[in-house]
């Protein structure tokens, strides 16, 4: 199943190492599901590494292989692949305008705890504990 990945579960997977992570884990082993996200997160997570560091009680180096473990489950995609479905997705929800975008180009759904994501009704957004549903775990 291929679901496009919103910077909301990346987060916390760092911060909370709750459901986003377990999510990230078990699909190591199962592969159930094949995530996908616009290019411009890579650069944002790099980016924010020092920020991430001083909010999370993550050492440098297991913020890094953490970041590292869920970013090669990530193919990231360029602007150029979706830039077509950019207005509509920004009809929307302005915010998360990329992911819709991403999201419409491959018909495909969001992994997403954002609920402001969800009220929108042309995308399917499933939450962490959602997908861990339907990975079989409780």
């Amino acid at each position: 199943m291929l679901l496009v990945v919103d910077v909301n579960v990346i987060y916390s997977a760092l911060m909370k190492r709750g459901n986003s992570l377990i999510v990230f884990e078990a699909n190591k082993l199962l592969n159930k599901f094949e995530f996908i996200a616009p290019e411009f997160l890579s650069y944002e997570l790099d980016k924010k590494m020092a920020e991430l560091l001083s909010e999370t009680n993550l050492s440098q180096n297991e913020l890094s292989d953490t970041l590292s473990f869920i970013k090669e489950q990530i193919t990231f995609v360029p602007y150029s692949e979706f830039l077509d479905k950019l207005p509509g997705a920004i009809e929307l929800n302005f915010k998360d305008a990329p992911y819709l975008a991403l999201a419409l180009k491959y018909d495909c759904g969001i992994f997403s705890g954002d609920k402001g994501l969800k009220e929108q009704t042309k995308v399917k957004v499933l939450s962490p504990r959602e997908l861990l549903n339907l990975l079989g775990i409780e």
